[in-house]
């Protein structure tokens, strides 16, 4: 994972999303008991949250790379992630989904992310767990103040120091990392069975997938690497010192956000791509 800094929130959310949570709290609270037993739910408005407006200052903002396993289109295309989920939550992995969700952030941009659908759909769904549920916000006036979440945010949470990687693999640095990575599946089958999660079997084919394929790229990129080293203990001519630009160019772009890893890429070239425990 990488910081996400976002900008202001666009227009849409502001004027449109404002108007729609203050409905959703009027409709709520004349019929409490219906939409916590979940009789009744609250929709979230697509064409709000969305909307052309919400997605390209996204895309524009994450590169349409995925806020939490840092993949671009080797998963999936990606959805508007609610960080807090918007209809219903659950406070155990695959537990009972519970209601109302965070209906009042349904429209906030410091809740909005890129995510891919495997991250979004598979793996976190409505699942937000937190330390206490005792400072569960929809039993606290809809705060959110005293919510100690598990999940890494990606603006809020500085995810580097939460999450390193050790070769292509990440590894938590923090409890709310080791979490993270868990709940979100972009590490090991291990990963899972450490925080007590039993993947399904399509949970663990999607697993398998993303870490094929980002060993691969470390390889690529370690290789690269191994090249420049060598390149730069030589005298070289000018098509060799060529070369050697455009290795480092590569490598360069492959530290940059928008770069798929990029996390992993940066941690590889801390440590000389070298296992560091």
């Amino acid at each position: 994972m990488i910081r996400i800094l976002k900008g202001d929130a666009p227009n849409k959310l502001v004027n449109s999303g404002s108007k729609k949570t203050k409905k959703d709290f009027e409709e709520y609270y004349k019929h409490v008991a219906e939409y916590n037993s979940g009789k009744k739910t609250i929709e979230a408005d697509g064409a709000i949250y969305n909307s052309d407006e919400v997605r390209e200052a996204l895309e524009g903002i994450q590169k349409n790379k995925c806020c939490y396993c840092e993949t671009k289109s080797t998963r999936s295309n990606c959805d508007i992630e609610h960080y807090r989920p918007k209809k219903a939550y659950s406070k155990s992995y695959g537990g009972t989904s519970l209601y109302p969700g965070y209906f009042w952030l349904a429209y906030d941009w410091d809740n909005l992310f890129l995510a891919c659908q495997v991250c979004n759909q598979i793996f976190k769904n409505d699942f937000f767990p937190i330390e206490d549920e005792n400072h569960r916000a929809q039993i606290n006036s809809f705060s959110i103040a005293k919510e100690e979440c598990h999940i890494v945010h990606p603006s809020f949470d500085a995810p580097e120091n939460e999450i390193e990687y050790l070769e292509s693999f990440p590894k938590g640095k923090t409890k709310k990392g080791k979490l993270s990575i868990a709940y979100l599946g972009f590490g090991s089958i291990e990963h899972g069975k450490q925080e007590g999660i039993e993947y399904s079997d399509k949970h663990k084919i999607r697993i398998r997938r993303l870490v094929e394929e980002r060993d691969r790229y470390y390889h690529i990129m370690k290789n690269i690497y191994d090249a420049i080293k060598v390149l730069e203990r030589k005298k070289l001519d000018s098509d060799e010192t060529q070369i050697l630009n455009n290795l480092k160019d590569e490598l360069h772009k492959a530290q940059q956000k928008d770069a798929v890893w990029s996390s992993m890429i940066i941690c590889a070239v801390k440590n000389d791509f070298k296992i560091v425990e």
